[in-house]
């Protein structure tokens, strides 16, 4: 008998073994939604306030409408009762799906907002170093263009599908994107930051990288740490692979220290100095 899997559907929480999607679901017909994934910790959704501002943010890009109720007093109540219902009580990751709910063809026919709630178990207690660095390669088949879509998590995800093929064909752990200025952008699932010295670079937004939310904080927490930040910076793959150390950061991981590109290897200093502060800032009451 499959395991009950509960999900919130604009105001119903329902079995998300059964259909709950119309095949007309503009999501599914033209990747016409943006979405959040959120790490949740003892049914509290972490760094919540910039999730939604983000997914705003995109929603007002796409011009989808956005409902009154889709502040973080009521999504945050909402995610709590739900892996409560789902009995999630360790970490898990959060998804906020965003749809438009119309008719039409490409043009629709109104702006309104369909959401929906996902929740799934997750094994791992806080944010956790990979102990094996990660190995990457960089995927040159299709460059991410810059433009106002770059910063938006959209359902549209065919660039990062087919950079998947890519690093599972190839027995990699990510690869890197580049933008059509053949200048590092983000990798498939992460924002990515090199080390020189004592100073840590990540690509600027103009660059066409999504704005993570692990990156805002970790630009945040590593000058406490004595490092310096630039995160208005354009870097070519020669800088990548000129520096010292690269890591890479999403909400879910945290961190993930990368070991190789290529043939050049690198360090991890600076990935477990920031991933201890990264716990004490987002689990103060647990660590």
């Amino acid at each position: 008998m499959p395991t009950k899997n509960f999900i919130w559907i604009d105001g119903n929480i329902l079995d998300g073994n059964n259909p709950a999607l119309l095949p007309s679901n503009r999501s599914f017909l033209y990747g016409d939604g943006v979405f959040e994934t959120i790490l949740a910790y003892g049914t509290e959704a972490k760094h919540l306030p910039l999730h939604l501002a983000r997914l705003i943010k995109g929603m007002k890009v796409l011009e989808i409408d956005i409902p009154p109720y889709l502040n973080e007093t009521f999504i945050s109540d909402t995610i709590t009762r739900l892996l409560n219902k789902n009995r999630f009580f360790g970490n898990a990751r959060v998804r906020i799906t965003v749809f438009r709910n119309s008719d039409g063809f490409y043009t629709p026919t109104n702006n309104n907002a369909g959401v929906l709630i996902q929740t799934q178990e997750l094994s791992t207690t806080f944010y956790e170093l990979n102990k094996q660095g990660y190995l990457l390669d960089i995927y040159t088949d299709i460059k991410k263009p810059i433009n106002k879509l770059s910063s938006v998590k959209s359902c549209n995800a065919l660039l990062f599908v087919k950079a998947g093929l890519y690093r599972k064909a190839n027995e990699l752990d990510d690869c890197i994107i580049l933008n059509n200025e053949d200048r590092v952008s983000e990798t498939i699932s992460s924002n990515i930051f090199i080390v020189k010295g004592n100073t840590i670079y990540t690509p600027s937004l103009a660059e066409g990288c999504i704005p993570g939310i692990m990156r805002e904080v970790v630009c945040k927490i590593a000058p406490t740490l004595g490092y310096e930040i630039n995160n208005q910076v354009a870097f070519s793959i020669k800088a990548l692979m000129d520096s010292d150390e690269v890591f890479l950061t999403n909400s879910i991981n945290g961190i993930r220290w990368v070991l190789g590109i290529k043939q050049n290897r690198y360090f991890c200093n600076a990935s477990k100095k920031i991933i201890d502060a990264l716990n004490r800032y987002t689990f103060p009451k647990s660590v």
